[in-house]
């Protein structure tokens, strides 16, 4: 059965159609290891795979295999030559068949791990059930899209957006509605946190236009961020409501209701989720969205942040919540003006790939300016209006307000 189906799986057409359900554990050892090779050639060259082509590539990709396992692995690929290839209908029957044992499995090893009192599982088995639900239960997945033209027009409406308040910006791209994923990226001290904070509770911000806002902190103190947040709806430096506190807190008063700080430290995406669900807020602001930890182990950093950025996408579906999150740029990034994908710290393609509006903060590295309040806002990615480019503004940093 293993070479009828890894030979079926040679040909690319029907590899790039199945291989969501396909995996390299369907198979036994030998022919596992054939499976991810003919996995990394569809990958790499997008094309039918000959058997003398398999040989060669997983050749190139083992130097040093003993000369007893190479030829092992080469009477396996001779075997998938010559066996008989499978009726693609019957192949996809077998795959998915195939696939469910195993997600079976999956779900009761971490049972098991539930069992034995492993607090991170729950979060691996929600994560699990949510990516493979649909295809499990493959005659429960349609959901009719309506045909009222009203509704439809009501979706992309700006009236159902929160408007940005910095009038350069919200020109060009009006605001964020529930359930949309945006990106906050700069560099460090160039004002990400003042950013965010400011289309929060600056005037015209989300609250003072009647949205429940909830703004964690997982990498500064709250308490400072909360402090920059008085600033920003009172107007008043830090000496100002040094001075005077029982006004700045008396017009503080007049938000709170509406704008909630937590401080997050080492709080994971199950913590997140639960939190928000809780909560109800309409937008979430998590600064740092890099620092939300997953339970589950990558192989490396990219992996890592591609998984969370999906995560956090979902989180603002499922929960009809806008949700912004706030990323560290690179190196790269310190002292340009105009921030491109590139500059993105870790997993660039990733991050791109999973938001709706991704902002890149850039500020000019003028020596003989350096405190220079001119902000470049660049739209690095907009599903929402479609407009890319660079928009100027002003940041006060002793109120952190942004304005024009």
């Amino acid at each position: 059965m293993d070479q009828s189906l890894l030979k079926t799986c040679l040909n690319n057409e029907f590899y790039n159609d199945n291989k969501a359900k396909l995996r390299a554990d369907i198979f036994e050892d030998t022919t596992k290891e054939i499976y991810q090779t003919i996995a990394s050639m569809h990958d790499k060259f997008e094309a039918d795979i000959s058997s003398a082509d398999l040989f060669s590539f997983w050749k190139s990709q083992n130097p040093t295999s003993t000369q007893s396992w190479t030829d092992e692995i080469k009477e396996q690929i001779d075997d998938i030559y010559i066996a008989p290839i499978l009726n693609a209908t019957v192949a996809i029957d077998v795959i998915e068949n195939i696939w469910r044992q195993k997600i079976g499995l999956d779900v009761a090893d971490l049972g098991i791990k539930m069992s034995e009192g492993d607090v991170s599982a729950m979060d691996s088995l929600v994560a699990l059930i949510e990516r493979v639900s649909v295809g499990y239960m493959p005659d429960d997945f349609a959901k009719g899209v309506t045909d009222d033209i009203y509704e439809l027009l009501a979706c992309v409406s700006n009236d159902n957006r929160f408007k940005f308040n910095i009038e350069t910006l919200s020109r060009r791209v009006f605001g964020i509605a529930r359930g949309e994923f945006g990106v906050i990226a700069a560099y460090s001290e160039v004002g990400k946190t003042a950013f965010a904070v400011s289309l929060c509770i600056a005037p015209d911000g989300f609250c003072q236009q009647g949205a429940k806002v909830c703004y964690i902190v997982n990498e500064e103190k709250a308490k400072r961020t909360k402090l920059r947040a008085i600033q920003s709806y009172t107007g008043m430096t830090k000496e100002e409501v040094e001075f005077d506190p029982q006004v700045a807190s008396a017009r503080y008063n007049e938000i709170t209701d509406r704008f909630i700080f937590e401080d997050a430290q080492d709080w994971t995406i199950q913590m997140l989720d639960t939190y928000i669900k809780r909560q109800q807020c309409e937008i979430c602001i998590v600064d740092m969205a890099d620092k939300i930890a997953l339970t589950t182990t990558f192989n490396s950093g990219h992996e890592r942040l591609r998984e969370l950025y999906y995560r956090l996408r979902e989180l603002a579906k499922k929960h009809d919540c806008a949700i912004i999150g706030l990323s560290q740029a690179s190196k790269e990034a310190e002292g340009k003006t105009r921030l491109t994908p590139t500059m993105l710290e870790g997993s660039k393609v990733g991050k791109i790939a999973e938001t709706d509006i991704l902002f890149g903060v850039g500020k000019a590295d003028d020596p003989n300016n350096p405190d220079d309040p001119t902000r470049y806002i660049t739209v690095m990615k907009n599903k929402i209006s479609g407009w890319h480019g660079t928009v100027l503004c002003n940041l006060d940093g002793n109120t952190s307000r942004y304005g024009v």
